[in-house]
């Protein structure tokens, strides 16, 4: 039973710095765009970081998720962190548009928004094959 609860604190330190890297990523996006790019090189450096950890966190949980016998069950719902990338996304897309041009979407929040669609895609197709195996 020791090993279970130092293995869910494991994860939790992963999705912790996880979470935190990823409103620091979001906040700098927000201020980037906003102030017309100023801060592109704080933000992507911190996207960076933020899909590092992410990577890490999933990956992590995937890996315990085959390695349990049983069945696993996650405690965290990764739909939140995609409706609230999205959100941010579409808000980027409409002010972009609005402004004719003025403000644009940072390059590195799109493939930061696109790493993020891909790790949580990965992690439900290998939900579902565990679950199928």
């Amino acid at each position: 039973m020791k090993k279970l609860t130092k293995n869910w604190q494991s994860r939790a330190f992963w999705k912790n710095l996880s979470n935190f890297w990823g409103l620091v990523a979001i906040l700098l996006f927000l201020v980037d765009f906003f102030s017309f790019h100023v801060y592109d090189v704080a933000s992507s450096s911190v996207a960076v970081i933020y899909i590092g950890v992410l990577s890490l966190y999933v990956g992590s949980k995937e890996f315990y998720r085959w390695k349990t016998k049983g069945k696993f069950q996650s405690k965290y719902f990764g739909e939140i962190h995609v409706i609230f990338w999205t959100i941010v996304m579409a808000i980027f897309v409409i002010i972009g548009f609005l402004s004719h041009g003025l403000l644009n979407i940072p390059p590195e929040f799109i493939a930061t928004y696109i790493s993020v669609l891909g790790i949580f895609a990965i992690s439900q197709q290998s939900k579902s094959f565990k679950l199928k195996g």
